[in-house]
């Protein structure tokens, strides 16, 4: 049986890649999350009252369905 060369070669290298993303990537998501999470927060700024008025509906929707379990448990 012959080994292909190519093959193991290219898994070495992607083992190594995978190996060692422990160590470049969580800088790589710091560099690359500042500029995307500036235009992020940018972006989102214009929304920031609907944004907001959503949680507060979302919150008042869990806290009746709190309460509608509540009644139908006791």
């Amino acid at each position: 049986m012959k080994a292909n060369y190519k093959k193991t070669f290219f898994g070495s290298v992607l083992a190594f890649i995978l190996g060692t993303s422990c160590c470049w990537l969580t800088s790589l998501a710091v560099w690359l999350g500042a500029t995307i999470l500036t235009a992020f927060a940018a972006f989102i700024g214009r929304f920031n009252n609907i944004i907001i008025t959503l949680a507060i509906l979302l919150l008042i929707f869990g806290m009746f369905q709190l309460w509608t379990h509540r009644r139908k448990a006791v």
